[in-house]
């Protein structure tokens, strides 16, 4: 599986080719580390939340999580930016798809029991990188803050 996944971001023409359904979990899990890291560190409620956001929003299979999640983290360490990812979410997802994916990553955000300053950074320039309004991410925010 790990094998198969490195293969999908292997090389940008490769990635053309892979089926938007390999890439999306992955452009997904990038993205859920890239804030769950913003804060400087990987907190173990983020760890414990990670797995279960990827399959209730992006369908993976639980005994592809951990494979998912190693290769995302050596594909995050590899990258410089956010856009080759939030360009895959751009073009499969519909607005009220990335809504849902934007409060997955609120969730995350979250799930450390407070909000750092760098994580809402990122959100906030996350959120127009997928196409999002400010007034789409805040409700978001407000959503899964109050809930």
């Amino acid at each position: 599986m790990l094998k198969r996944l490195l293969q999908v971001f292997a090389a940008t023409t490769e990635q053309a080719d892979s089926p938007a359904g390999e890439r999306i979990p992955l452009a997904a899990a990038v993205l859920l580390l890239e804030v769950a890291y913003s804060d400087g560190e990987f907190h173990q409620n983020e760890r414990d939340l990670l797995g279960p956001l990827l399959m209730q929003h992006f369908s993976v299979v639980e005994e592809s999580v951990a494979d998912l999640v190693e290769l995302a983290e050596e594909t995050r360490k590899g990258s410089s930016d956010l856009h080759q990812f939030t360009r895959e979410i751009n073009k499969s997802f519909t607005q009220p798809e990335k809504e849902q994916i934007i409060e997955a990553v609120w969730q995350l955000a979250y799930a450390d029991g407070q909000l750092d300053c760098y994580e809402e950074a990122l959100m906030r320039q996350l959120g127009p990188l997928i196409g999002l309004s400010h007034r789409q991410l805040m409700t978001a925010k407000l959503k899964v803050r109050d809930s």
